[in-house]
């Protein structure tokens, strides 16, 4: 395992985005997970709360002006503005702007730590398939009068 770490500044934009404030950040990239990147971001009260997204959802983020991804994340470029970043949960949702250049460089390291493409490499993709749709074996029946598997000792055969 490989990982990458950066300090990553970020603001918060405020509702009608005439306001920042700075939120401490941390992106990270680990090579064992090599599709992802995780941001973690220190909130105002002290705590801490983590993000992960796709790392090739962020290098499209870094180009479209137009937010990519669907869901809970999505990315655009805001030109000279940065890289938007929009965050939605059950709690609500957050508006962030990020260094471009700073995102960027982060992610050259990632590309050079696992070059794009090469991620699956040394994965059985088909074995995981094959895990995740193999059938199930069927329980044994229960006795219809104890529930218990059957034969049941009780009740015997039915």
């Amino acid at each position: 395992m490989e990982e990458i770490c950066v300090p990553l500044y970020v603001e918060l934009l405020h509702e009608g985005g005439d306001a920042m404030t700075p939120v401490e950040a941390v992106m990270t990239y680990d090579s064992d997970d090599p599709l992802a990147v995780s941001v973690d971001f220190v909130c105002g009260n002290g705590t801490h709360t983590t993000w992960t997204m796709g790392r090739d959802l962020v290098a499209e983020g870094l180009t479209s002006r137009r937010p990519v991804g669907m869901g809970d994340v999505r990315v655009w470029y805001c030109g000279a503005g940065g890289l938007r970043i929009r965050l939605d949960s059950d709690e609500g949702s957050a508006d962030l702007l990020a260094g471009v250049e700073d995102v960027a460089e982060f992610l050259s390291r990632t590309y050079q730590l696992v070059p794009e493409g090469s991620e699956l490499d040394g994965y059985d993709v088909d074995a995981v398939l094959d895990l995740l749709f193999a059938p199930t074996p069927s329980p044994a029946p229960a006795c219809r009068w104890c529930g218990r598997e059957c034969p049941c000792l009780d009740h015997g055969t039915q």
